[in-house]
């Protein structure tokens, strides 16, 4: 007979699936409304996003229903060689003829006809790792401290890596996930605040080091007043949501897209389902994530093991952090930075990521009595 935390992690698992699968399909048809006439204009196909993104979700999806089926100690086994991977993926983007630039950035990895982003796939890797390594119970970090030196090495590894394309923004998620998962785990607090300390005399000198850095700040503070430089886009976004009231303006009427919005159909999706849905379709969104987020912590309590409970909760926490940042930003709420929408921004490499940490998410919600489940 099944056991009530077996029917529970059943019902959270069904619903963690149908909420991942509304949020993408709503992307899609974001995606469609907003990129439908640049993609006209540079590919002569209306689809070539939108297409993209559905053979992309439709293999993400298939991966999910693989990962159902599949022992957990098999993840856990490909744990320090997906670390290994990620760290030589990033490592591809600073050399010259694999790398690929956009936005001055070099972020990307071109191999034949395909683009991906590994800083994606290196959050996956990253939380894999703190979740094996904080469960070791030789490396109780409340009772030694110093097992806290391997998570912050392979952090480090993996931020000056990033922080040399340069990727300030997932940058700072690495290092929020990492932190969280370091405090859950039992690090005495002023371990935290020091660390804190850290983090702001490094987001200060990487500030002052890139101007553009320093006029993303100003122009948050004040976009209206920067308009012409910084904060055009952001001004932008602010149109978007104010032009679409309460019920929006329908779909596909969006005029921020028609090129005053740059990234519409990535970054700054969210300003696009605003005005062409208005406030009940931003509110559909946020509560869609909130629900996820409570599903997350619902399955991280389900766990009867210390690893589980860390995956569950590092892949629940790290959804939750890239939407609150994207959506904050969208929003003006945060600083201008290039980081998409799980699950409903246009790019591969975010949507493929995203949709294998709920895979494994939801085999986690498979409540299993022993390890070898």
């Amino acid at each position: 007979m099944e056991t009530p935390s077996a029917s529970e992690g059943r019902f959270y698992r069904n619903a963690l699936l149908f909420t991942v699968f509304l949020l993408t399909a709503l992307g899609l048809l974001a995606i469609y409304t907003s990129s439908s006439i640049p993609a006209e204009i540079k590919f002569h196909d209306t689809l070539f996003f939108v297409r993209k993104q559905f053979v992309l979700a439709a293999l993400g999806f298939g991966m999910i229903m693989l990962l159902q089926t599949l022992p957990l100690r098999w993840i856990e086994i490909l744990t320090l060689p997906l670390v290994a991977i990620s760290a030589l993926m990033l490592l591809f983007t600073l050399i010259p003829g694999l790398q690929y630039k956009a936005n001055g950035a070099a972020r990307w990895v071109r191999l034949a006809w395909f683009t991906f982003q590994p800083s994606e796939l290196g959050k996956v890797a990253m939380i894999l790792f703190l979740a094996r390594n904080l469960s070791r119970p030789s490396a109780r970090i409340d009772k030694r401290p110093m097992a806290i030196l391997p998570n912050l090495g392979v952090l480090s590894g993996f931020v000056l890596l990033l922080m040399m394309q340069p990727d300030f923004g997932s940058t700072v998620v690495y290092v929020s996930i990492t932190m969280l998962m370091l405090f859950v785990a039992g690090l005495p607090v002023r371990y935290i605040i020091t660390a804190f300390c850290l983090g702001v005399v490094g987001v200060v000198a990487a500030i002052l080091h890139a101007p553009y850095r320093l006029a993303r700040i100003t122009s948050f503070l004040d976009p209206w007043e920067s308009i012409r430089t910084g904060g055009f886009q952001i001004v932008q976004s602010y149109l978007g949501f104010h032009n679409g009231g309460l019920l929006g303006v329908g779909l596909g009427e969006s005029r921020q897209k028609l090129f005053f919005l740059p990234e519409a159909h990535t970054d700054f999706i969210l300003s696009v389902i605003g005005e062409e849905t208005g406030l009940l379709g931003v509110c559909l969104v946020v509560l869609c994530f909130a629900y996820i987020a409570w599903l997350g912590l619902r399955i991280t309590t389900l766990q009867n093991e210390t690893y589980r409970k860390f995956l569950a909760m590092g892949i629940s926490s790290l959804i939750s952090i890239q939407a609150i940042v994207n959506m904050g930003v969208a929003m003006g709420l945060l600083p201008t930075k290039g980081m998409p929408l799980p699950f409903v921004s246009y790019g591969s490499s975010s949507l493929l990521s995203f949709l294998l940490m709920v895979g494994i998410l939801a085999r986690l919600a498979k409540v299993a009595p022993s390890r070898a489940g």
